[in-house]
């Protein structure tokens, strides 16, 4: 009984520190430059977040972050985004959507976002509004 209890117990006390230590990677997106899934993603953003609250086109009139202009207010990594859509933002109309979608959603959608940013080094940029 004894050779039982004591690997059992080593597992309960290792286990916290391995997830510890993953915690610290930074997730990467399964769905990054897979056009398949980026056009699932295009079709969950126009569901769920576009037309409702983000903008799905340049200068689109709404009171929400433009998701493609890459100006990040709570993070900028896949992580980062991954994060603010699943939990939300507290005091903001930012809701979470973890319950809604599962991951891979929520990552098709981070895809979406990177593949039509307009950052400077994603080499999508629109020049036109630059001022």
């Amino acid at each position: 009984m004894k050779r039982l209890v004591v690997p059992g117990v080593l597992v309960v006390l290792l286990f916290p520190l391995g997830v510890y230590l993953q915690a610290g990677q930074e997730p990467e997106n399964p769905f990054t430059g897979d056009a398949a899934a980026i056009e699932e993603g295009r079709g969950l953003l126009n569901a769920a977040c576009g037309g409702y609250c983000h903008a799905t086109t340049q200068g689109g009139a709404t009171d929400a972050p433009d998701l493609f202009d890459c100006e990040w207010w709570h993070g900028d990594s896949d992580g980062d985004l991954f994060t603010v859509i699943r939990d939300g933002v507290p005091d903001t109309r930012m809701q979470g959507f973890g319950g809604m979608f599962p991951d891979d959603d929520i990552w098709r959608l981070i895809a979406v976002i990177r593949a039509d940013s307009r950052c400077v080094d994603s080499g999508t940029e629109d020049l036109s509004r630059r001022e």
